[in-house]
């Protein structure tokens, strides 16, 4: 779980760096989740405090699946702030 909760870490950070997502986030932790490539990733921050990633590991990596799902929910959110 250690590999993935850098990888998470990673993914949040270059989106943060980017310009991709409005606000830093900080991976608390991830645990796997009961059903085979559900895992639950913690957050240190109460606007998004854990979400489920879905991950194929023959598809793609998991900062990979963290960094779309981050990105496609908290980009939004940045996107409107631009725009607006």
């Amino acid at each position: 779980m250690e590999n993935l909760h850098r990888q998470a870490q990673e993914a949040v950070e270059e989106l943060w760096v980017e310009g991709g997502i409005p606000f830093k986030l900080t991976a608390r932790k991830v645990e796997a989740g009961e059903h085979r490539d559900y895992y639950r990733v913690y957050f240190f921050d109460s606007r998004f405090p854990a979400r489920i990633v879905y991950w194929n590991p023959a598809r793609e990596s998991f900062k990979s699946a963290v960094g779309e799902l981050v990105k496609l929910t908290l980009g939004r959110r940045g996107k409107g702030k631009e725009d607006g």
